[in-house]
């Protein structure tokens, strides 16, 4: 993917760059096939995600990896074949989220870390 991509509902934001990707509803299937995202990567604010199994052919993002505010995913385990995030790495407020199984065999981040308010 060329530029950046988001999956979810984000009603704050009002203006958006050309290079956007937006999917409005939670990650789709059809996602299987990305390897590469150039730009950034937001899941944010999905009602019905529970995995990122759709997500599991994905290697690198170029920029940032946001996953926050999605009320039903429940692991990250589909995010082991990512090999660098060449950005931040931000994961909050994931309702059910317990674990991070799945992150850590990245072996590369290029921005911070914020790890915060998820599941206990």
């Amino acid at each position: 993917v060329v530029g950046d991509l988001r999956f979810g509902r984000d009603i704050s934001l009002t203006s958006y760059d050309d290079d956007w990707h937006f999917v409005d509803e939670d990650v789709p299937v059809q996602a299987s096939g990305i390897r590469c995202v150039e730009g950034d990567l937001t899941i944010t604010n999905t009602t019905s995600t529970v995995d990122l199994s759709p997500l599991a052919n994905l290697a690198v993002i170029g920029g940032d990896l946001d996953i926050s505010i999605n009320d039903q995913l429940t692991t990250l385990t589909a995010l082991d074949s990512i090999t660098t995030i060449g950005g931040d790495l931000d994961i909050y407020r994931n309702a059910k989220l317990t674990d991070l199984a799945g992150l850590d065999s990245i072996p590369t981040v290029g921005g911070g870390r914020s790890i915060n308010n998820n599941a206990d």
